[in-house]
């Protein structure tokens, strides 16, 4: 899953984020085999290092800017919108398509129970909120992959790049997530005998602040770690891939699947009606990066979007 990094009910406010699935929020002309491969010990870009380096800024500065969005008030609160991106075809493609898709958001909050959210990242229900302190239990769906190209309505990654490389299938994903103000870590395990079987840890610091009585900002910077059966499934190529394709064998261990940067906006044009906009740049790990199927290190997303509070 493209798996975008904090998890819903952890954030302070809704925000627009970007489609994850395995191959996205900043998957990736064609090329030969050859020259995937060199493209793979590219450093990192100086659009790069730029972004990275305003994401942090932002985060730093954010104390200086107006106090932070509240939290959505007690009883069911949400919105629903439509979203254009322009996003990789999965994770480390050299190439890149563009998904519409609708944008819904569901919070319930209760003094007893917390608060409970669902979203594009998945389900979540923040059952401990003291003061700063956040304890959530999660679950989100990996939308898997496909060897073959999937359409501007399909939110799964896929390319025929990978013909031969088989379905990665999908899966649901479980876990537990602690936040202390800016920073959370989430660890989310997949379930059944469905999809990559893999283990993930995403570490976020992100802040949300208002700029102006209408503009709100969202920066975001994420690492995620994941295990040897998740690397295996979205990089590695096995002995009979290697035989149905061009790609050499490769068996990767655990490590940094991918760093991530975002940067939400969202401006209100009335008190229902919000314009959104998101920027996400990703560097995917140095074993992710070494698969042979990896067309680009860096990827790019750019999303569009306009929803309804109700």
């Amino acid at each position: 899953m493209t798996h975008s990094p904090t998890l819903p009910g952890l954030r302070r406010s809704p925000s627009l984020a970007p489609i994850q699935h395995a191959g996205s929020p900043v998957h990736a002309a064609r090329t030969d085999h050859a020259s995937d491969h060199l493209r793979v010990g590219r450093r990192v870009s100086p659009r790069t290092r730029a972004l990275l380096a305003a994401t942090c800024l932002a985060l730093c500065t954010g104390v200086h800017a107006q106090a932070a969005p509240q939290s959505p008030p007690e009883g069911l609160s949400g919105r629903i919108g439509m979203l254009v991106s322009t996003t990789p075809t999965y994770e480390g493609s050299p190439d890149d398509r563009t998904l519409v898709s609708p944008d819904l958001t569901l919070t319930y909050r209760s003094r007893e129970w917390g608060t409970v959210q669902f979203g594009q990242r998945g389900l979540a229900w923040n059952a401990i909120e003291t003061g700063r302190f956040r304890l959530a239990l999660v679950a989100q769906f990996d939308l898997g992959r496909k060897d073959r190209d999937t359409s501007t309505w399909n939110p799964t990654p896929g390319d025929d790049r990978l013909a031969g490389m088989g379905k990665v299938r999908a899966s649901t994903e479980a876990g537990v997530a602690i936040g202390y103000g800016p920073v959370t870590l989430a660890a989310r395990q997949s379930l059944g005998q469905r999809g990559t079987k893999g283990a993930q840890v995403d570490m976020t610091i992100e802040h949300a602040w208002a700029v102006s009585e209408r503009l709100q900002l969202h920066p975001a910077l994420t690492a995620t770690w994941a295990d040897r059966d998740y690397m295996q499934a979205y990089f590695g190529v096995t002995a009979a891939q290697a035989q149905a394709t061009s790609f050499a064998a490769y068996n990767p261990t655990s490590g940094c699947r991918k760093v991530e940067a975002t940067l939400g906006a969202e401006y209100a044009l009335s008190p229902t009606w919000t314009l959104q906009a998101s920027l996400g740049v990703s560097q995917l790990g140095d074993k992710a990066a070494a698969s042979p199927i990896v067309g680009r290190r860096n990827g790019t997303l750019l999303a569009l979007g306009v929803a309804r509070a109700f």
